[in-house]
């Protein structure tokens, strides 16, 4: 059988004449030779290349046997790899591939970075071309079209070359320089929460890189406590964004004011009929102070993981970024509307996960618990009620369930009207536990509660809202 021919990939690119080519056959023939020529060095560049990166036609196909071989621990040679391609490919041409390959790991890792470099610069080339049609079609909504383009080029991922192994050596050395920062007060990487038992329960408060859920049924405070741990890293001069597609902007600015100005929201609603002069001078002094702070807002709806990953990277860039609210994940969409939803918020949940990772932030993610919880006579949640989120729990690394037993039973009285529970159902990086909060509902804000739990022994004392 004839061995596969070389398409001609440089026709099929508009490149201009002085640019770097887009194909590199010498480093693919260099990089699948030097494999048959010595297998152990796929363990240097597997995790570099695939066999989808190569351009050639014959050397995708000859890398694919040798990966799928080393994988399944086969002995990979010349004889061994015709074999297992049942002669797709002539014994002759592997036998050249063979002799122009290199004992040199360092050649072969080389190799191997050219490949997956001309590999992303054709998707490139690829995306740019899209760009140029849709740029054209104005029968579909600019918005549209510019995410189109966002989602395909944030998907280029470029990881840098580099080894990924780190010794004990070298990471006690970045140990103990990043603890003398703390020890100095610089570098902590912890932003508070401005609630004191939880941020004694998170040792410091949130890490960057985490994913944080907030669960609960609707009107248990899963935004009153979100916004509440905003505005305070907001007000440490931290930026804060809040993707927000159940409530338009207009009411997450009401609630700030309250929160701030501590007026009634009721009473911020209906102005004309409730507030005072001394309640419009409170709201006033708020929005000024509220206008202050690195607090952003973005109320779109059907909004998909890859846009809300555009426009958080973007403002990474602009202004920073340092704690992300998504409220909530019930509504987010997912990028194949042919995949089951449970398929969709997983999709969502794992890449949430990358995003706080790959920007240093922590993303606070709402969701609304299943009606399991109403079934439980204390209808406290626990994990498992989460399992309609797709792979919630799995890519979490802290679980908050805010309830508020008065909300289901109005009868307890007043001792337990600003009493509120919150449950670390996980934490990843410490201990769960029950915290004992105060919640102000015509403030819709979180705080600090002093004393028992109501009917366990002191009563609830006044809030300390300083």
């Amino acid at each position: 059988m004839n061995s596969m021919t070389m398409p001609p990939l440089e026709q099929d690119f508009d490149a201009p004449a002085q640019a770097v080519p887009l194909v590199s056959y010498e480093s693919e023939s260099a990089l699948v030779g030097s494999l048959l020529y010595d297998a152990r060095q796929f363990d240097v560049i597997s995790d570099l290349v695939q066999a989808k990166d190569f351009a050639d036609e014959t050397h995708a196909a000859v890398f694919g046997a040798i990966s799928a071989m080393a994988h399944a621990g086969k002995p990979v040679d010349v004889i061994t790899v015709h074999e297992h391609m049942q002669g797709r490919v002539e014994l002759l041409a592997l036998n050249d591939l063979h002799n122009s390959g290199t004992a040199s790991q360092s050649a072969v890792r080389r190799y191997a970075e050219i490949i997956r470099e001309r590999a992303l610069s054709r998707q490139l080339v690829a995306v740019v071309t899209q760009a140029r049609e849709l740029a054209g079609d104005h029968a579909v909504p600019i918005g549209e079209r510019v995410d189109q383009v966002s989602a395909q080029l944030a998907s280029l991922v470029v990881d840098a070359p580099g080894d990924e192994w780190v010794s004990t050596d070298a990471g006690m050395d970045e140990f103990m320089a990043d603890l003398d920062e703390r020890c100095a007060g610089k570098g902590d990487p912890f932003l508070p929460t401005g609630l004191a038992a939880l941020d004694e329960q998170l040792d410091g408060g949130l890490r960057p890189g985490e994913l944080v859920i907030i669960g609960a049924r609707p009107s248990m405070g899963k935004t009153a406590l979100a916004m509440t741990i905003g505005m305070h890293g907001a007000q440490l001069r931290q930026t804060v964004a809040m993707f927000s597609l159940e409530m338009q902007r207009g009411d997450l600015w009401q609630r700030q004011v309250a929160m701030e100005g501590e007026v009634a929201l009721s009473k911020i609603r209906q102005p004309q009929r409730r507030m005072t002069n001394d309640d419009y001078a409170a709201v006033t002094a708020a929005a000024e102070r509220i206008k202050r702070l690195p607090f952003y807002v973005n109320d779109r709806t059907g909004l998909n993981i890859n846009t809300l990953r555009t426009k958080a990277r973007g403002l990474k860039r602009k202004h920073g970024l340092r704690m992300l609210i998504v409220d909530y994940l019930g509504l987010m969409e997912g990028t194949n509307p042919k995949d089951n939803r449970t398929t969709q918020l997983g999709e969502v949940t794992r890449n949430l996960k990358k995003l706080a990772k790959e920007l240093g932030i922590t993303v606070l993610l709402l969701a609304q618990l299943n009606r399991e919880v109403e079934k439980r006579v204390d209808q406290m949640p626990i994990m498992s009620d989460l399992r309609d989120c797709g792979e919630i729990e799995q890519d979490a690394d802290i679980v908050l369930f805010p309830h508020r037993p008065i909300h289901l039973k109005p009868s307890l009285g007043d001792d337990w009207r600003y009493y509120a529970v919150l449950r670390v159902a996980k934490n990843r990086a410490g201990a769960t536990g029950d915290i004992n909060l105060h919640y102000t509902g015509h403030l819709v804000r979180f705080g600090n509660w002093h004393g028992d739990k109501p009917g366990v022994g002191q009563r609830r004392q006044d809030e300390d809202f300083e």
